[in-house]
């Protein structure tokens, strides 16, 4: 639309000069003239066109915006700095280019279980769709290592371009992902990063989303809820998995700056299915314990859970991320949990995608690009749901618990 308006324009003062001209007698110099000068300002427009931000990606990053108010407040395990993704655009004209190529893409998860897993492989998915590139395979590891070795295996035999791959754990991931480095595949991880592995060199860079904001908002959730007395029951996680650590010591700090009174017992976890038990023990031992926070949804459902069937359902719950389990508990009055934070899960697939493209055309990728939080409520749920999870359906009994609280 901008570039025809201004092609408009240059013709309308075209023609004006052309007038201007032959009432001078000139017509002849003049046609030539004007003729070079339109050719000249048409190309110049549009090539001023094809270099503006592609507008399917912009309208993404504008959804964004309200929700960045403040600086990253982390940094990654090798020192990474991370950015938030405003300014991880394509422009129109790299957006043709690539969709000319004919790529053919592929998606390597550690699981894709879940809600919050479908909207990062959607957002990728939905990104290489628009970009022209075939996703060839979308796998599922598990969460086990040696599956996904296979996975690795088995799409590297369909000829990738890119992949997008989120680690198991860093560890395994080393050896895991060493196949399509060693093709020079541009490989981009979701969150984990794999050990000795150079950005830049072995791979693109690091798709996640803020996991120090997810933390530290539901603090600050709580402070609003809690006495400055609380005594406050958390399941942190207790093995090797950047953004869960990054989260729990995320929750300790808020703890530190915005609630020193409170008296916080801590458990940690590595299966999160034994929280409930966890929960359980910490009640039983510290029956005072009025609130409790676990990394996220699901190891704090099963709390609730658990804590349920020992009659201990006034305990506040809090924790990261949207499932329905969790949405349906925060939508009932009488339900345990009275905080959730969530991320734009959809952008942190979108993001990879990019990142990927990035590694294609060789430009330098951001080491770390991150998404921002925002909180959920019953008010904004809807809302929240359709951001961060574009292409998963709100589930039926969402939509029954919202009604039966007329929302």
């Amino acid at each position: 639309m901008k570039k025809t308006i201004l092609v408009l324009l240059i013709s309308i003062v075209a023609i004006s000069m052309a007038a201007t001209f032959s009432l001078t007698g000139c017509k002849d110099v003049s046609e030539e003239v004007v003729a070079e000068e339109v050719e000249e300002a048409v190309e110049e427009a549009v090539e001023e066109d094809m270099n503006e931000p592609d507008p399917w990606i912009q309208e993404k990053r504008d959804l964004e915006k309200p929700y960045i108010t403040g600086e990253v407040r982390f940094t990654g395990v090798e020192g990474e700095v991370p950015v938030y993704d405003l300014d991880l655009i394509l422009t129109k004209a790299q957006v043709a280019e690539i969709q000319s190529m004919g790529l053919k893409g592929a998606y390597i998860d550690n699981n894709t279980a879940g809600e919050y897993s479908l909207a990062i492989v959607g957002g990728a998915r939905d990104t290489f769709e628009y970009l022209n590139i075939e996703m060839v395979a979308e796998t599922s590891a598990d969460f086990d290592p040696t599956k996904q070795a296979s996975d690795v295996e088995t799409v590297m035999a369909l000829d990738p371009d890119l992949i997008i791959g989120y680690p198991v754990d860093p560890t395994s991931a080393t050896a895991v992902f060493q196949p399509v480095v060693d093709a020079g595949i541009p490989l981009v991880c979701v969150s984990n990063r794999p050990k000795d592995y150079e950005i830049g060199k072995d791979f693109v860079g690091i798709s996640t989303n803020n996991p120090y904001d997810n933390a530290y908002a539901i603090v600050e959730i709580m402070v609003e809820q809690l006495p400055e007395d609380a005594v406050v029951g958390i399941a942190t996680y207790d093995d090797e998995y950047f953004v869960l650590n990054v989260m729990d010591q995320a929750f300790r700090d808020g703890v530190a700056d915005l609630a020193p009174g409170w008296t916080v017992i801590e458990q940690g976890f590595i299966d999160w299915q034994g929280v409930g038990e966890i929960a359980t023990a910490m009640v039983i031992k510290d029956p005072e314990i009025e609130a409790f926070y676990s990394t996220w949804f699901d190891p704090a459902m099963v709390a609730v859970q658990d804590l349920k069937a020992i009659e201990r359902g006034d305990i506040k719950v809090y924790t990261f991320g949207m499932n329905t389990p969790a949405i349906i508990d925060l939508l009932d009055p009488d339900g345990m949990v009275k905080g959730l934070t969530s991320d734009f899960t959809w952008n942190v697939g979108m993001n990879s995608a990019i990142m990927a493209v990035y590694g294609i055309l060789g430009i330098e990728a951001p080491e770390m690009v991150v998404v921002p939080t925002t909180n959920v409520t019953a008010d904004n749920v809807l809302e929240v749901w359709d951001m961060s999870y574009r292409n998963v359906p709100v589930p039926s009994e969402i939509e029954d618990a919202l009604a039966a609280i007329g929302e």
